[in-house]
């Protein structure tokens, strides 16, 4: 109920005691003191409702109601009758004054425990958060060591691979030529699989510099735009031209950028649109991506971060991940949330 109804609900309670009192004849004296004591239920419900002020409030109306019926239906009763009445107002206040502070308290006892159970759920899922994150990091920087090694037993006979291919070439007829190109294709593809656990597996040192992030980004449009018309897709950049500059390896800030741009464009074959946006807020440069490729099931958007994670047939599952990593090197951060049309991935650089 509001509270507007609670004080209709009240009035009429008391209204309809002091009508009781009006309509039963004096003799009636039992009736009386029962119809008497019907008042505090009225003014016990104000009072712990709105607290010590409306059982004062809820009393003095009480009164007011009550004091007609002593004055002119009780004047010619014994003195000390009529003195009994007025206490009994006066108990009134008594009454709704204790009882509103005892609604004050159990409130305000009530907000202190719903604070404090707020703050436990934020603080229990500040924690869980945070014990998610250490076991992702601690798994990640397994993965990494164990990157580390498969990188360097595989790299080593792929080069060699590779250049006794090319010696054979020489001596291959034109007609089996097209193996060797099949097999040099291959083990291209293998080797960028290797450097994809090259780039997950290393620490690393940033090159910082001050750079500006309009020319990255205009560096990440050049390389991907002829893809871009193949597909369809048309790229957009909301630049804005107060963006101040950050400290931060261009390189590999244009990595983040160009996984993310990939990964857009693969999710538009049949076209769509691509835009970047740039702006400030709270002392960070904000980079969102945004694009019309029908965005990420909500089912896997937990885990697009996780490394090996891929809903793809042919992917590695690392492209995100080492974005996330790049991001956390720089003591930034980075986002995933749906649109309407899309995905939308939201990169803060601090400055």
């Amino acid at each position: 109920m509001s509270n507007r109804e609670w004080i209709i609900l009240i009035t009429l309670s008391i209204i309809l005691i002091a009508l009781l009192h009006f309509l039963t004849p004096t003799d009636k004296l039992l009736l009386h003191q029962i119809y008497e004591r019907l008042y505090y239920i009225p003014i016990g419900f104000a009072a712990f409702r709105f607290g010590w002020r409306g059982g004062i409030l809820s009393a003095i109306f009480a009164g007011f109601t009550y004091f007609p019926h002593i004055f002119f239906q009780w004047r010619q009763a014994d003195s000390s009758f009529i003195l009994d009445q007025y206490v009994e107002i006066a108990v009134f206040f008594v009454f709704g004054f204790v009882t509103g502070l005892l609604g004050d308290r159990l409130r305000s006892e009530k907000h202190r425990a719903e604070k404090i159970n707020l703050a436990l759920q934020r603080a229990y899922s500040e924690l869980r958060e945070a014990t998610d994150q250490l076991i992702k990091a601690e798994r990640i920087t397994s993965l990494a060591e164990m990157a580390s090694t498969v990188v360097h037993e595989i790299r080593n006979p792929l080069s060699s691979i590779k250049g006794a291919i090319e010696i054979l070439e020489a001596d291959v007829s034109e007609e089996r030529m097209e193996f060797a190109r099949i097999a040099k294709r291959e083990i291209e593809r293998l080797d960028n699989i290797v450097q994809s656990f090259f780039d997950f597996s290393r620490s690393k040192n940033l090159d910082k510099q001050k750079i500006r992030i309009d020319q990255v980004i205009s560096e990440v449009l050049t390389l991907i735009k002829e893809q871009a018309e193949l597909q369809r897709v048309q790229l957009s950049y909301d630049f804005n031209s107060d963006l101040p500059s950050i400290d931060a390896d261009p390189n590999q800030v244009k990595q983040v950028l160009l996984n993310l741009a990939v990964n857009s464009l693969q999710a538009m074959p049949d076209g769509g649109n691509l835009k970047f946006s740039t702006f400030t807020e709270a002392g960070h440069v904000i980079i969102e991506v945004e694009d019309t490729g029908g965005g990420i099931p909500t089912e896997i958007t937990r885990r697009i971060f996780e490394p090996f994670f891929s809903t793809k047939q042919r992917g590695l599952g690392l492209g995100l991940t080492i974005a996330h990593k790049i991001m956390t090197e720089h003591n930034g951060s980075i986002e995933s949330l749906n649109t309407d049309t899309g995905a939308k991935f939201i990169l803060r650089f601090p400055t």
